[in-house]
């Protein structure tokens, strides 16, 4: 499948409306998730429909460039771990936070995509971010052998289906802290794997 490819360098002007669409598509979809209408990004960022859709053609477009930013985040997470060993777990820790703060962060876990080569590309950017840590925490014996990418991915999307559920939760953070702990004791290599019977 073929790459996008990276745009030209903007002009100053141009420049400053990218970055104020991007600061208000962060803000509106963490506070509404990814279906947030668009007008109220492009009116939250000071500009014009037409300026939105010139810089964004496709909502997913938008949704690929905010996410951008945060698997440049949790890849520096990786990078700082005092124990490339444990660096899984910083990177889950990390991820989980965004949860927590970010409605949209984990629509994207969940999001049926409009643009397919967009949405392939974080899922390539998320499996590309995932895969060293996990293959360093396999090596140490501190998760399971059989874990993959993907699992994470899933893992994550329960978690960030209690996190939505448990936003305005009575003990929210308890409940969700509490998962977060099973979903771990879950990648415990210690722990034999139980596969459900297949369908006839």
């Amino acid at each position: 499948m073929p790459e996008i490819q990276a745009a030209p360098p903007l002009r100053a002007d141009a420049r400053r409306n990218r970055d104020a669409l991007l600061t208000a598509a962060r803000s509106v979809f963490a506070e509404l998730g990814l279906d947030a209408p668009l007008d109220a990004i492009a009116k939250r960022a000071g500009v014009g429909r037409a300026t939105l859709y010139r810089r964004f053609p496709t909502r997913d477009a938008l949704i690929a460039a905010i996410f951008d930013d945060d698997f440049a985040a949790l890849s520096e997470v990786v990078a700082q771990a005092d124990d490339p060993s444990n660096a899984y777990f910083d990177f889950l820790e990390a991820a989980m936070q965004l949860q927590c703060d970010n409605l949209g962060f984990i629509e994207l876990f969940t999001r049926a995509p409009n643009n397919t080569d967009v949405m392939d590309q974080i899922d390539r950017r998320w499996v590309d971010a995932i895969t060293g840590p996990l293959a360093a925490a396999q090596d140490a014996g501190l998760v399971r052998s059989d874990l993959t990418p993907e699992d994470t991915g899933t893992m994550l999307l329960m978690i960030g289906a209690a996190t939505a559920n448990l936003r305005n939760a009575p003990n929210g953070d308890v409940r969700r802290r509490r998962m977060i702990e099973l979903v771990f004791d879950g990648a415990d290599p210690s722990r034999a794997p139980r596969h459900l019977p297949e369908n006839d």
